[in-house]
């Protein structure tokens, strides 16, 4: 496992400067550093998204709905049935003088209907399914990057805070050397206006902090002042597979793009069921006569057909108008394979790109900037450089640090997004510390 990135300001050379700029001016050791909330993983906030989040569970609902129209696809039309009189007395009313004819009719589709029926349904379900699922993926997203904004947030404070602190510090001891000649008036004002600056990005930083917790309260559907808590560490990890496998693997599991899939597919059917318009239904009926010989009485049954008489002008448009359905939905399908692949290949080569810049930051401009830092110490010591030379070095450093973490959120954002491009998970990668 590759050690993590020590945090601002921790490294020998920091503790050098804070020394010899506090030898004199010792400060208090400041509350939000003693005070630290609780870390909460990722993993719980996505266990508590999937519970609470009524986008989600609306979602879930509507695929719920259409599973259960499935049964009803199989069903044959509702029967009807009714009575009918026979030989009423001329110019009267008199039903009870009539013979009463009692009737039932059932309609009967024409064979294989029913069946293509039950296989629109089907995929409306499917679609519905992977309609959740695609807005449970949007969700995850949304809900990463936000998570993943707010830890490049505290990381930002934290070294604003620490960088506020020696500027405090060394504001202190500027005044001192310059009230006995020892600098000059422009460092003075250089560490005063830096430490004013400083309190004022802290405050910044802390707004947008804030900004994204109500972000992530909403999504958890939850009040927007709760506290989240300190996000969980995140190891540097590379970006797995190739966009080739990725794109291999979405084209079985990205909800998106199934849902294109199934859509073509229920076009299919419905198109195999709009020739099937064409062809006659059935429709039986049962007829009991003089009820009063008892129920094995004499029985009627006939059988007519349900005619598409009027098919070219209905059932012939409309099997025209489901050919140019399920071939739009094929075109579609398609065009959103070509979207996938667009997806997958940007957010890797984004997401590889972080993880080069910030493996860079990490291993090598970092350190560097510390050696700065230490040389700069030393000259500042023997008389041989200036007080900006050694704040030069010093807003350097933590100019590296920033852009370290800044990469490291945006590669987790992009492997968020990447998550979703193709539809599974790619690994955890954060730990709590």
């Amino acid at each position: 496992m590759r050690e993590r990135l020590p945090r601002p300001l921790r490294g020998l050379a920091m503790t050098t400067i804070v020394a010899l700029l506090t030898t004199s001016y010792p400060q208090p050791i400041p509350a939000w550093a003693l005070e630290q909330p609780p870390k909460v993983s990722l993993d719980q906030l996505l266990e508590e998204l999937r519970r609470v989040n009524p986008d989600l569970l609306a979602a879930r609902k509507r695929w719920e709905a259409a599973q259960a129209r499935i049964p009803l696809s199989r069903g044959l039309p509702a029967p009807k049935i009714g009575v009918e009189f026979e030989e009423i007395p001329r110019g009267t009313v008199k039903i009870n003088q009539a013979t009463a004819m009692y009737q039932f009719l059932q309609a009967l589709p024409f064979p294989g209907k029913i069946s293509l029926r039950h296989q629109v349904a089907v995929k409306d379900a499917q679609i519905a399914g992977m309609l959740f699922k695609q807005r449970e993926w949007e969700m995850v997203s949304e809900l990463k990057s936000a998570y993943y904004s707010l830890y490049q947030a505290d990381r930002e404070l934290e070294i604003e805070r620490e960088k506020q602190l020696w500027l405090r510090q060394a504001a202190g001891a500027a005044e001192s050397r310059y009230s006995i000649g020892k600098t000059s008036q422009a460092d003075l004002l250089r560490a005063q206006s830096e430490l004013l600056a400083s309190a004022n990005q802290v405050q910044v930083l802390t707004h947008r902090r804030q900004a994204l917790e109500a972000h992530l309260n909403h999504l958890l559907n939850r009040s927007p002042s709760i506290s989240i808590g300190l996000p969980a560490d995140i190891l540097l990890t590379p970006v797995p597979a190739s966009p080739e496998e990725l794109l291999k693997t979405a084209s079985e599991n990205q909800p998106e793009l199934l849902v294109f899939q199934f859509s073509a597919e229920r076009a299919e059917s419905a198109w195999k069921l709009a020739k099937r318009e064409l062809f006659p239904d059935f429709e039986t009926m049962l007829e009991l006569r003089d009820p009063a010989m008892g129920p094995i009485g004499p029985w009627d049954f006939s059988l007519a057909l349900v005619l598409p008489f009027w098919f070219w002008t209905k059932q012939r448009y409309g099997v025209r108008v489901a050919l140019y359905d399920k071939e739009s939905a094929q075109a579609a399908y398609q065009a959103m394979r070509n979207e996938i692949a667009r997806r997958i290949h940007e957010r890797w080569h984004e997401a590889s790109a972080a993880y080069d810049t910030a493996k860079l930051c990490q291993e090598g401009l970092v350190p560097l900037a510390r050696q700065a830092v230490a040389s700069s110490l030393t000259a500042y010591q023997a008389g041989g450089s200036s007080f900006m030379d050694l704040l030069g070095a010093l807003e350097n450093l933590s100019e590296k640090e920033r852009t370290y973490y800044q990469h490291l959120a945006q590669l987790e954002q992009q492997m968020a997004m990447l998550e979703q491009a193709v539809g599974v998970p790619l690994g955890r990668r954060m730990q709590v510390k």
